[in-house]
């Protein structure tokens, strides 16, 4: 089966973290990331090229392209998965971790999350899902109805759940996605996550209390009016997967749309947003 490998030139991790979300609405099969590139592959047969290269060029990224054998990338990406620890807020005891099942089991985390890597975006390292879990570590899930838009791996999903939360509802567009989340909540044995495959946010009419939503710029906005009706005032709501320079665009966005409470925190120029429907 022909595939492409995009080359992508980065600067260091960091920027690596920035390009892979950028990358995320596109139909890639898998990436592996190194020292100063990031891999993207791609099924030739499905993968619109030209839509592709006119934002490679729009965006200034150096890169290069190539014709390949299929591999099995995530095999390569699983590889060099490392676990990771987040530690409470305001305390350095470590509150999740975040691991794969040939990690062992980190005894000093409050919640043990088993995730497997399947190139789904979520597995705690990037700075939005970090900046997530941390976060969730202050709201009260006990007995709550939580929705997740943009479940990717179905790990805050997974913690939801281990919080206490009666039900999750986990939504994802992305097939692959969506099977990573029902392999993940069985690894946790976890029964009260509802995996949906589904581009938008809804819940069936059923409000739920909290909301989490750690996606991108673009999404969030587009869906702002399904997010409205999935909630009810004083829903608290959680949103990742924005860059720092677009926290003028999402608190206008936010503030248009009577949400309350707004609180906006970074790490390594991603934005996690507390706030309230109002």
């Amino acid at each position: 089966m022909p595939h492409l490998e995009y080359n992508i030139q980065t600067q260091n991790a960091e920027h690596a973290e920035m390009v892979l979300a950028l990358l995320m609405p596109y139909n890639f099969e898998g990436f592996l990331q190194e020292e100063d590139r990031l891999k993207a592959y791609a099924n030739q047969n499905e993968f619109d090229a030209d839509e592709f290269e006119v934002f490679l060029k729009e965006s200034n990224l150096s890169c290069t392209k190539s014709s390949i054998q299929h591999e099995n990338w995530n095999a390569k990406w699983e590889s060099s998965f490392e676990p990771i620890v987040v530690p409470y807020i305001d305390n350095p005891q470590i509150f999740a971790c975040v691991r794969a099942n040939f990690h062992p089991k980190n005894n000093d985390a409050k919640f043990d999350l088993l995730i497997t890597p399947k190139m789904s975006f979520g597995t705690g390292h990037h700075p939005t899902t970090f900046q997530m879990i941390q976060e969730m570590s202050v709201l009260n899930f006990e007995n709550k109805i939580v929705l997740d838009y943009g479940t990717g791996t179905g790990v805050l999903a997974v913690l939801a759940e281990k919080l206490g939360a009666q039900k999750v509802i986990a939504i994802d567009y992305d097939v692959l996605c969506y099977d990573n989340t029902v392999e993940n909540i069985e690894a946790n044995n976890c029964n009260k996550i509802i995996p949906i495959l589904d581009s938008h946010c809804k819940n069936n009419n059923e409000k739920v209390d909290i909301l989490l939503a750690n996606i991108n710029l673009n999404v969030i906005i587009s869906e702002l009016k399904n997010i409205l009706e999935a909630t009810a005032q004083g829903t608290q709501i959680l949103f990742s997967g924005i860059l720092i320079e677009h926290k003028e665009i999402i608190y206008n966005a936010l503030i248009e749309n009577h949400f309350q409470n707004i609180q906006i925190k970074s790490k390594e120029n991603w934005l996690v947003i507390y706030c309230t429907r109002g």
